[in-house]
Protein backbone atom coordinates (compact mmCIF):
# COMPACT_ATOMS: atom_id res chain seq x y z
CA UNK A 1 0.00 0.00 0.00
CA UNK A 2 1.21 3.58 -0.44
CA UNK A 3 2.46 5.68 1.95
CA UNK A 4 -0.01 8.75 2.86
CA UNK A 5 0.50 12.09 3.76
CA UNK A 6 -0.60 11.16 6.69
CA UNK A 7 1.48 8.28 7.12
CA UNK A 8 4.27 10.41 6.61
CA UNK A 9 3.43 12.83 8.94
CA UNK A 10 3.30 10.07 11.92
CA UNK A 11 7.20 9.51 11.44
CA UNK A 12 8.26 12.96 12.14
CA UNK A 13 11.54 12.50 14.07
CA UNK A 14 11.53 13.07 17.31
CA UNK A 15 14.74 14.45 18.05
CA UNK A 16 16.01 17.79 19.89
CA UNK A 17 18.32 20.69 18.70
CA UNK A 18 18.06 24.02 20.28
CA UNK A 19 20.13 27.02 18.72
CA UNK A 20 20.47 30.96 20.09
CA UNK A 21 21.58 34.07 18.46
CA UNK A 22 24.72 35.57 19.05
CA UNK A 23 24.56 39.61 19.92
CA UNK A 24 26.55 40.09 16.52
CA UNK A 25 23.42 38.37 14.59
CA UNK A 26 20.78 39.96 16.20
CA UNK A 27 22.73 43.92 15.68
CA UNK A 28 23.05 42.46 12.42
CA UNK A 29 19.56 41.68 12.10
CA UNK A 30 18.30 45.25 13.28
CA UNK A 31 21.27 47.05 11.34
CA UNK A 32 20.88 45.29 8.07
CA UNK A 33 16.84 43.99 8.61
CA UNK A 34 17.87 40.30 7.56
CA UNK A 35 20.44 37.92 9.44
CA UNK A 36 21.48 34.07 8.27
CA UNK A 37 22.30 31.24 10.57
CA UNK A 38 24.04 27.90 9.71
CA UNK A 39 21.66 25.68 10.97
CA UNK A 40 18.24 25.54 12.31
CA UNK A 41 17.05 21.70 12.48
CA UNK A 42 18.80 18.43 12.21
CA UNK A 43 19.30 16.20 9.23
CA UNK A 44 17.10 14.06 10.28
CA UNK A 45 14.20 16.57 10.32
CA UNK A 46 15.62 18.67 6.84
CA UNK A 47 15.35 14.68 5.76
CA UNK A 48 11.88 13.93 6.84
CA UNK A 49 10.56 17.81 5.62
CA UNK A 50 11.91 16.71 2.17
CA UNK A 51 9.83 13.54 1.92
CA UNK A 52 6.31 15.81 3.61
CA UNK A 53 7.23 19.03 0.77
CA UNK A 54 7.35 16.50 -1.84
CA UNK A 55 4.21 15.09 -1.49
CA UNK A 56 3.00 18.15 -0.68
CA UNK A 57 3.63 19.69 -4.26
CA UNK A 58 3.62 16.44 -6.27
CA UNK A 59 -0.12 15.89 -5.13
CA UNK A 60 -0.82 20.13 -5.42
CA UNK A 61 -2.82 19.73 -2.10
CA UNK A 62 -4.08 22.90 -1.34
CA UNK A 63 -4.52 23.04 3.00
CA UNK A 64 -6.78 25.82 2.59
CA UNK A 65 -9.43 26.92 -0.87
CA UNK A 66 -6.63 28.64 -2.64
CA UNK A 67 -3.63 27.63 -0.79
CA UNK A 68 -1.95 26.25 -3.69
CA UNK A 69 -0.69 28.88 -6.11
CA UNK A 70 1.06 29.29 -9.24
CA UNK A 71 3.56 32.31 -8.73
CA UNK A 72 4.24 32.09 -12.48
CA UNK A 73 2.46 30.82 -15.33
CA UNK A 74 4.09 28.77 -17.68
CA UNK A 75 2.93 28.16 -21.39
CA UNK A 76 5.26 25.00 -22.27
CA UNK A 77 3.15 21.62 -21.92
CA UNK A 78 5.13 19.52 -19.23
CA UNK A 79 6.91 22.58 -17.47
CA UNK A 80 6.76 22.99 -13.86
CA UNK A 81 5.55 26.36 -12.86
CA UNK A 82 7.64 28.16 -9.26
CA UNK A 83 4.83 27.36 -7.13
CA UNK A 84 3.90 27.70 -3.18
CA UNK A 85 1.88 26.20 -0.80
CA UNK A 86 0.81 28.68 1.92
CA UNK A 87 -0.01 27.52 5.83
CA UNK A 88 0.35 23.30 5.32
CA UNK A 89 0.18 23.50 9.36
CA UNK A 90 -3.14 24.09 9.14
CA UNK A 91 -3.91 20.88 7.86
CA UNK A 92 -0.94 18.73 9.29
CA UNK A 93 -0.96 20.43 12.63
CA UNK A 94 2.44 17.88 13.05
CA UNK A 95 4.35 20.78 11.70
CA UNK A 96 3.86 22.65 14.78
CA UNK A 97 5.71 20.27 16.38
CA UNK A 98 9.36 20.17 14.70
CA UNK A 99 12.52 21.33 15.71
CA UNK A 100 11.94 23.81 12.43
CA UNK A 101 8.94 25.70 13.90
CA UNK A 102 10.04 25.57 18.03
CA UNK A 103 13.51 27.17 16.69
CA UNK A 104 12.14 29.97 14.27
CA UNK A 105 9.72 30.98 16.92
CA UNK A 106 12.07 31.21 19.94
CA UNK A 107 14.49 33.07 17.17
CA UNK A 108 12.09 35.51 16.31
CA UNK A 109 11.44 36.33 19.59
CA UNK A 110 14.90 37.11 20.02
CA UNK A 111 15.43 38.97 17.22
CA UNK A 112 12.23 41.61 18.09
CA UNK A 113 12.88 41.26 22.07
CA UNK A 114 9.53 40.00 23.14
CA UNK A 115 8.53 36.67 24.80
CA UNK A 116 8.09 33.59 22.54
CA UNK A 117 4.02 33.23 23.75
CA UNK A 118 3.56 36.92 21.91
CA UNK A 119 4.50 35.55 18.80
CA UNK A 120 1.68 33.55 16.02
CA UNK A 121 3.28 32.20 13.09
CA UNK A 122 2.26 30.68 9.88
CA UNK A 123 4.21 28.80 7.00
CA UNK A 124 4.53 28.82 3.49
CA UNK A 125 6.67 26.24 1.02
CA UNK A 126 8.26 27.87 -1.74
CA UNK A 127 9.23 25.46 -4.86
CA UNK A 128 11.82 26.74 -7.55
CA UNK A 129 11.87 24.08 -10.52
CA UNK A 130 15.55 23.37 -12.24
CA UNK A 131 16.72 25.67 -15.38
CA UNK A 132 13.85 27.82 -14.67
CA UNK A 133 14.38 31.40 -15.61
CA UNK A 134 11.66 33.39 -13.22
CA UNK A 135 12.87 35.31 -10.83
CA UNK A 136 10.45 36.76 -8.02
CA UNK A 137 10.04 40.66 -8.10
CA UNK A 138 11.36 42.85 -5.26
CA UNK A 139 8.98 43.11 -2.92
CA UNK A 140 8.37 43.81 1.21
CA UNK A 141 6.48 41.31 2.62
CA UNK A 142 3.93 43.44 4.09
CA UNK A 143 2.93 44.47 0.82
CA UNK A 144 0.80 41.48 0.88
CA UNK A 145 -1.05 41.87 4.32
CA UNK A 146 -4.41 43.18 5.22
CA UNK A 147 -3.90 47.45 4.98
CA UNK A 148 -6.37 47.85 8.03
CA UNK A 149 -3.85 46.52 10.26
CA UNK A 150 -0.21 47.56 11.55
CA UNK A 151 2.50 44.63 11.52
CA UNK A 152 5.47 43.76 13.72
CA UNK A 153 6.23 40.31 11.85
CA UNK A 154 9.47 38.92 10.35
CA UNK A 155 10.45 35.55 8.36
CA UNK A 156 12.61 32.25 9.21
CA UNK A 157 12.78 31.21 5.75
CA UNK A 158 15.21 27.74 5.40
CA UNK A 159 16.58 26.02 2.33
CA UNK A 160 15.73 21.78 2.26
CA UNK A 161 18.28 22.10 -0.91
CA UNK A 162 21.23 24.49 -1.00
CA UNK A 163 20.54 27.97 -1.90
CA UNK A 164 22.97 29.12 -4.06
CA UNK A 165 23.25 32.36 -6.39
CA UNK A 166 22.98 29.58 -9.31
CA UNK A 167 19.70 28.35 -7.90
CA UNK A 168 17.47 31.59 -6.81
CA UNK A 169 18.98 32.33 -3.56
CA UNK A 170 17.41 34.94 -1.18
CA UNK A 171 18.74 38.89 -1.75
CA UNK A 172 18.21 41.67 0.16
CA UNK A 173 18.63 45.78 0.21
CA UNK A 174 20.16 46.45 3.52
CA UNK A 175 18.44 48.70 5.73
CA UNK A 176 15.38 49.30 3.72
CA UNK A 177 13.61 47.85 6.66
CA UNK A 178 13.57 51.07 8.42
CA UNK A 179 11.62 53.00 5.91
CA UNK A 180 8.06 53.41 5.44
CA UNK A 181 6.75 50.38 3.10
CA UNK A 182 6.75 51.16 -0.57
CA UNK A 183 4.83 51.73 -3.20
CA UNK A 184 4.12 48.64 -4.93
CA UNK A 185 2.09 47.10 -8.02
CA UNK A 186 0.42 44.07 -9.30
CA UNK A 187 2.67 42.27 -11.51
CA UNK A 188 0.30 40.18 -13.93
CA UNK A 189 1.02 38.98 -17.22
CA UNK A 190 2.90 35.26 -16.42
CA UNK A 191 3.07 35.88 -12.84
CA UNK A 192 0.24 34.74 -10.78
CA UNK A 193 -2.58 37.40 -9.71
CA UNK A 194 -0.57 36.83 -6.12
CA UNK A 195 2.43 39.13 -7.40
CA UNK A 196 3.47 42.38 -6.52
CA UNK A 197 6.43 44.19 -7.02
CA UNK A 198 8.34 47.48 -5.21
CA UNK A 199 8.86 50.85 -7.51
CA UNK A 200 12.35 52.49 -7.53
CA UNK A 201 14.17 49.77 -6.04
CA UNK A 202 18.11 50.26 -6.41
CA UNK A 203 19.45 46.56 -7.01
CA UNK A 204 22.91 47.66 -7.33
CA UNK A 205 22.52 48.28 -3.33
CA UNK A 206 21.31 43.69 -3.47
CA UNK A 207 23.21 41.57 -1.09
CA UNK A 208 22.64 38.10 -1.72
CA UNK A 209 22.21 35.17 0.72
CA UNK A 210 23.34 32.22 0.79
CA UNK A 211 22.27 29.91 3.09
CA UNK A 212 23.32 26.10 2.93
CA UNK A 213 20.14 22.81 3.35
CA UNK A 214 18.77 23.27 7.01
CA UNK A 215 20.20 26.60 7.57
CA UNK A 216 18.02 29.89 8.10
CA UNK A 217 17.67 33.65 7.43
CA UNK A 218 15.83 35.74 8.95
CA UNK A 219 14.35 39.02 6.85
CA UNK A 220 12.24 42.07 8.69
CA UNK A 221 8.37 42.43 7.30
CA UNK A 222 9.63 45.54 5.60
CA UNK A 223 12.84 44.20 4.26
CA UNK A 224 13.11 44.65 0.55
CA UNK A 225 13.96 41.32 -1.42
CA UNK A 226 13.63 39.21 -3.80
CA UNK A 227 15.15 35.47 -5.35
CA UNK A 228 16.47 34.96 -8.47
CA UNK A 229 16.48 32.02 -11.17
CA UNK A 230 16.86 28.67 -10.55
CA UNK A 231 19.65 28.18 -13.17
CA UNK A 232 20.70 24.93 -11.48
CA UNK A 233 19.68 21.34 -12.51
CA UNK A 234 18.24 20.37 -9.21
CA UNK A 235 14.44 21.99 -7.47
CA UNK A 236 15.43 24.68 -5.25
CA UNK A 237 13.06 23.99 -1.84
CA UNK A 238 12.53 26.35 0.79
CA UNK A 239 10.17 26.39 3.60
CA UNK A 240 9.43 29.70 5.43
CA UNK A 241 7.63 30.29 8.85
CA UNK A 242 6.06 34.17 9.49
CA UNK A 243 6.20 35.26 13.02
CA UNK A 244 3.99 38.19 13.72
CA UNK A 245 3.11 39.87 17.06
CA UNK A 246 -0.92 40.41 17.01
CA UNK A 247 -1.26 42.93 14.73
CA UNK A 248 -3.07 45.68 15.69
CA UNK A 249 -6.46 47.64 13.84
CA UNK A 250 -5.66 50.96 12.30
CA UNK A 251 -8.03 53.57 12.71
CA UNK A 252 -8.11 53.81 8.71
CA UNK A 253 -6.53 51.63 6.58
CA UNK A 254 -3.26 52.21 5.10
CA UNK A 255 -3.60 53.64 1.42
CA UNK A 256 -2.53 50.21 -0.65
CA UNK A 257 -4.06 50.53 -4.07
CA UNK A 258 -2.15 47.28 -5.18
CA UNK A 259 -3.77 45.48 -2.66
CA UNK A 260 -7.12 46.14 -3.81
CA UNK A 261 -6.17 45.34 -7.42
CA UNK A 262 -4.64 41.58 -6.48
CA UNK A 263 -7.88 40.61 -4.65
CA UNK A 264 -10.05 42.14 -7.70
CA UNK A 265 -7.83 39.91 -10.01
CA UNK A 266 -7.93 36.61 -7.98
CA UNK A 267 -12.04 37.29 -7.62
CA UNK A 268 -12.68 37.50 -10.97
CA UNK A 269 -10.30 34.69 -12.64
CA UNK A 270 -11.82 31.99 -14.10
CA UNK A 271 -11.64 28.86 -12.20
Amino acid sequence: MTETIDDLMTRRPKVEFAVELSPACIEEFQMRGFASIDRITTDEELAWLGEIYDRLFAERVAPLPGAYVELMRTHEAGRDAQSQIIMPEVRFAELRQTVLWRNGRALAAQLMAVDASMLRGWGHMIRKPPLDDGALPWHQDEAYWDPAFDYRALACWMPLDPATVESGCMSFIPGSHRGDLRMHHRFGGDHSDHVVYAEDVDSSLAVAAPVSAGGAVFHHCRTLHSSGPNRSRRVRRAYSNEWQIEPTRREHPAPRPWFDEVKKAQRERPS
